[in-house]
C-alpha cells in the first residue's frame, strides 16, 4: 500500500507541476521582457534571467511590486536558498492574494519543495478568488485526491461546502481511479448533509458499473434524508410518498417520447399518491421504469402491490418482473411477476412468492411487457404500441421466514 500511495503521491505532483507551469509560463510573459540593445533599463521589464541584484533594486525602488518577488523566489530557489525563496514568495502571496498567476506560480514553489499541504491551500485559494482558474486547479485536485495522501484536506473543504465544491467533485468522480477516496469525501458531504443530486448520481453509478453493490446501497442509504432513512424497506418508496429521485436504488424513470411516468393523487390508492403509466400510441422498446433492489439470498419473500388499468389498449398488456442482475447491471434469471394488466379494471391486489438464489446477491423490479405464453422468458422485442393509462400503488416485498 506504501508503494502504491508513493507513487500516487509522484503522479499527483507531476500533473499539478506540468499543468502550474503551462499557466504561469504564459501567465507572467505579459510581466516581464527581454532587455535588448539600446534600452532604457530604468523603464524597460526586466528579464526573467535577470541578476538577483537588478531585482532588488527593482524592489527597493518598488517594495510592492510582487512579479519581481515571484521572480526573486524563483532565482533563490534555483540557487538552492530554498527557505531564503520561501520567505519571498510568501511575501509576494501577502501582497497579491487574490491575483492568479501569483498563486499559481506560488502552489508549483511549494510543490516543487515538498510542502504540498500548503500548495492545496493556495490552489484552493486561487479556484476561490479566481473562478477562471477552475480549468487548471481541477486536474491537480483530482490528482492529489487520486493519490489518497491528503484525505484531511480534502475532507475540510467538502465540509466547508465551498461554491465551487459541486464542480470539482463531478470532474474528479468522472476521472478518479481511486474509488475508495470518491466515497470517503462524498461520506463527509453526506453526513452535513451537502450533496448534491449530481454527486449522488455519479457515486453511485461509478460504484454500480465497478460491481460494488454493497459500497452502492450503503452510500445511497447514507446519503437519504433522515426521514427517508427510516422508511427503506426492501422496495423504497412502494407508496410514492416521495418524489421519485431517480438515483440509487429509488424508482429510475427511463425518458421516452410518447411515455409519461408521475405519481399522483387518484381514487382508491391507499397514500396520497399512486405511480400513473401514460401511453400515447407509444411503440414499446423499453422498460420506462425499474428500481435496483438487495434482498438476502435463500430467504422467501412475498412480491406484493396492487394495479389498476384505465383504457390501457395494448393486446399483449403489461406487468412487472423481478429478476437477478447479471454482472452488466441486465435482468437475468426470473424470480416473480404481478399479474397481467390490459384494458380497464378496477384496482386488482397481486401476489407472487420466490426465493433468492445464493448467486443472486442484486435484483432488479422493472415494469415491462406481458409473456402470453406464461414461461419465464418474458419478451422485450416485441412490436407493439400502448395507449391510455395504468396505475401501480403500495408495493411490497415481505420476508415470510
Amino acid at each position: 500500500m506504501r508503494t502504491s500511495r508513493n507513487a500516487g503521491l509522484g503522479i499527483f505532483i507531476a500533473v499539478a507541476l506540468l499543468i502550474v507551469w503551462r499557466i504561469v509560463a504564459s501567465g507572467y510573459a505579459a510581466f516581464f521582457g527581454p532587455l535588448g540593445p539600446g534600452t532604457d533599463r530604468a523603464k524597460a521589464p526586466l528579464a526573467m534571467s535577470a541578476p538577483d541584484a537588478e531585482w532588488r533594486a527593482r524592489l527597493a525602488r518598488n517594495p510592492t511590486d510582487f512579479p519581481a518577488l515571484v521572480v526573486l523566489a524563483l532565482n533563490l530557489e534555483r540557487e538552492g536558498k530554498i527557505d531564503e525563496a520561501g520567505a519571498v514568495m510568501r511575501e509576494a502571496l501577502r501582497l497579491a492574494p487574490a491575483e492568479e498567476t501569483t498563486l499559481l506560480q506560488a502552489s508549483a514553489f511549494f510543490l516543487r519543495n515538498g510542502a504540498e499541504p500548503q500548495a492545496l491551500a493556495v490552489l484552493r485559494r486561487a479556484v476561490e478568488l479566481n473562478p477562471t482558474a477552475a480549468g487548471t486547479v481541477w486536474p491537480i485536485f483530482a490528482a492529489a485526491l487520486n493519490s489518497g495522501r491528503y484525505d484531511a484536506f480534502f475532507a475540510a473543504t467538502a465540509g466547508d461546502n465551498p461554491k465551487w465544491w459541486p464542480g470539482f467533485f463531478e470532474h474528479a468522480c468522472k476521472e478518479a481511479i481511486d474509488l475508495g477516496a470518491i466515497e470517503r469525501v462524498f461520506a463527509v458531504r453526506a453526513a452535513a448533509g451537502n450533496v448534491t443530486a449530481v454527486e449522488r448520481n455519479c457515486v453511485i453509478g461509478r460504484l454500480e458499473r465497478a460491481g460494488r453493490w454493497g459500497s452502492a446501497y450503503q452510500t445511497w442509504i447514507n446519503s437519504l434524508p433522515r426521514e427517508q432513512q427510516r422508511r427503506i424497506g426492501f422496495v423504497f418508496n412502494g407508496d410514492f410518498a416521495y418524489p421519485i429521485s431517480n438515483v440509487g436504488f429509488d424508482w429510475v424513470i427511463v425518458p421516452q417520447d410518447g411515455i409519461n411516468v408521475d405519481a399522483q393523487s387518484i381514487q382508491g390508492a391507499r397514500g396520497k399518491r399512486a405511480l400513473r403509466i401514460e401511453f400515447v400510441r407509444k411503440r414499446w422498446s423499453r422498460s420506462p421504469i425499474q428500481q435496483y433492489l438487495m434482498l438476502t439470498p435463500t430467504v422467501r419473500y412475498r412480491f406484493e402491490g396492487r394495479g389498476r388499468a384505465d383504457g390501457l389498449d395494448t393486446w399483449i398488456g403489461v406487468q412487472w418482473g423481478l429478476y437477478c442482475v447479471q454482472p452488466d447491471g441486465n435482468a437475468g434469471r426470473h424470480l416473480a411477476t404481478s399479474d397481467r394488466f390490459r384494458g380497464t379494471s378496477e384496482w386488482v391486489e397481486f401476489h407472487d412468492d420466490f426465493v433468492v438464489p445464493n448467486d443472486c446477491p442484486v435484483q432488479l423490479l422493472r415494469f415491462e411487457l406481458a409473456n402470453p405464453r406464461q414461461d419465464l422468458a418474458t419478451p422485450e422485442n416485441v412490436v407493439t404500441r400502448l395507449n391510455g393509462n395504468i396505475w401501480f400503488d403500495d408495493f411490497h416485498l415481505r420476508s415470510l421466514d
